[in-house]
């Protein structure tokens, strides 16, 4: 069964349980539908988590030392440092929605200082998808959206760019309304 959007202060009913929703599914046009939808992906946690093995790494090394002791907080500082960006990242990995709707492209990105993008599937020119090796095997990538009239909006490490562009494509030509 599919949920069920109202604009009920973002909550949706699913079976009578009341859950939130996102941007793109407080801001639908009248029978608009949200044919797929996806976010960034988990790898933007890699660096944070490198930090963090260098501060533990940094900590035992360093406990061995034994003067001056001031050495000693040097890796827990390193591993805190790695943990605010990590949160950083989870509250930008939480806070982003990339989505094709039977009538449009909807990107929101932010969670105090917003930025979306909004454009009507017959004003997408072009979604162009850059991913490297990594990216393919981990199935990420930067997604390039050109619209008519010279629009061009970059995101970068988006989960599934690839399933995200045969999304717009389908639907652009029509058969998005289907499903």
């Amino acid at each position: 069964m599919s949920p069920r959007y109202c604009n009920c202060g973002g909550l949706a009913t699913e079976r009578g349980i009341l859950r939130p929703v996102g941007y793109v599914e407080r801001h639908l046009l009248p029978n608009e539908r949200v044919l797929y939808k996806t976010r960034l992906h988990w790898i933007m946690f890699i660096r944070p988590a490198l930090l963090a093995l260098f501060g533990v790494a940094l900590t035992i090394v360093l406990w061995h030392v034994p003067n001056p002791t001031w050495l000693w907080y040097i890796g827990p500082v390193v591993v805190l440092m790695a943990l605010l960006w990590a949160l950083v990242h989870h509250i930008e990995l939480m806070t982003s929605e990339f989505a094709v709707t039977t009538a449009r492209v909807i990107f929101k990105v932010g969670l105090i200082a917003r930025y979306t993008t909004e454009l009507l599937l017959t004003k997408v020119e072009s979604i162009g998808v850059n991913q490297s090796l990594t990216g393919r095997v981990c199935n990420y990538g930067n997604l390039t959206v050109i619209g008519t009239g010279g629009t061009r909006e970059v995101f970068y490490r988006v989960h599934d760019p690839i399933g995200f562009r045969n999304h717009v494509q389908q639907a652009s030509l029509g058969s998005g309304t289907t499903g």
